[in-house]
């Protein structure tokens, strides 16, 4: 049993012109497990953010010479990096128009001078706390997003995500005079699954039915599909046996050079993805390619891209 890893320190920024504060303020912090960097004033602190974050928070002073501590914050808060990093504000001004000031700034916190070390503690964590779960929340929505999206089978695009796409792709060639070319593609040659009957209609058959040889070779032909495509462009399973290829800003030929590595590499799947010296399994594509034409719609294009 191997054993636990702990946890990294959290790490904290610390920003001031006094090097005596800063000083107390480390030794305090790192005393309680932190790991601390310091700055001595605002373009040191944008410097230290942008080349040793990230952090999980930043304990920043306001009046500082040069850059003070509120455009520090305002820099920060307009970084992609610097929204998830929450900012304590210390200040000698313990009046309302400079706690407003300073929050309205885009601080998260805001505690006068002098600090209580013991508060200062509880502030940190708390607003640890409030930014992990933030995390945690975005997360599980991207996840969840992605399980929408995403044919569980293939592990490419499902098809309500492909037609939705197809849509706006579509719109925003025509408006930009773009080009774009599109991939039906039907997968022969894949094992039919043990429930399935030779009478019985491909279409009638559930997902669920798709069990071992099946779908494992769904997901290699997925993964193959994607190794051959841009981040622009959108591969997506249509529904059993036959995948969709989207390819923006991409013109026919291009694309027919595209559909013949596609083809050479499908052909050489093996048959069991777990042995090296497993003959192929024998599958093969048929591709219908289409490129876009002025006013044509989504069920127009995929039409003439059915495979011949």
């Amino acid at each position: 049993m191997s054993p636990e890893v702990e946890p990294a320190p959290r790490r904290v920024l610390v920003v001031d012109d006094d090097h005596h504060a800063v000083r107390i303020l480390e030794d305090f912090l790192e005393a309680r497990g932190f790991s601390v960097v310091s700055a001595n004033d605002g373009h040191e602190a944008l410097a230290r953010f942008h080349d040793d974050g990230p952090f999980d928070v930043i304990v920043l002073d306001v009046m500082m010479p040069g850059i003070d501590g509120l455009e520090v914050c305002r820099r920060l808060k307009a970084t992609p990096q610097g929204q998830l990093t929450p900012v304590a504000l210390l200040s000698a001004r313990s009046d309302t128009r400079s706690r407003i000031a300073g929050l309205y700034g885009g601080a998260d916190d805001y505690m006068t001078k002098p600090v209580d070390l013991r508060e200062l503690e509880a502030r940190v964590n708390a607003l640890i706390r409030v930014r992990d779960r933030y995390l945690e929340l975005a997360e599980h929505k991207r996840e969840g997003v992605e399980a929408a999206l995403t044919d569980g089978l293939s592990g490419v695009a499902n098809n309500e995500y492909f037609l939705r796409r197809l849509g706006g792709e579509i719109a925003r060639c025509d408006r930009y005079g773009l080009a774009m070319t599109v991939l039906i593609v039907d997968l022969v040659g894949l094992p039919e699954p043990s429930e399935v009957s030779s009478g019985d209609d491909w279409d009638s058959v559930d997902d669920a039915q798709f069990q071992g040889p099946a779908d494992r070779l769904l997901k290699a032909v997925g993964e193959v599909l994607m190794a051959h495509t841009r981040s622009v462009d959108l591969v997506a399973r249509l529904r059993r046996s036959r995948f969709a290829v989207m390819l923006p800003h991409t013109q026919r030929r291009v694309a027919e050079t595209i559909m013949a590595r596609m083809r050479t590499e499908v052909a050489a799947i093996p048959a069991d993805l777990e042995r090296d010296d497993s003959p192929p399994a024998g599958l093969e594509l048929r591709i219908g390619v289409a490129e876009l034409a002025k006013r044509m719609d989504a069920t127009t294009l995929l039409a003439r891209a059915e495979p011949q």
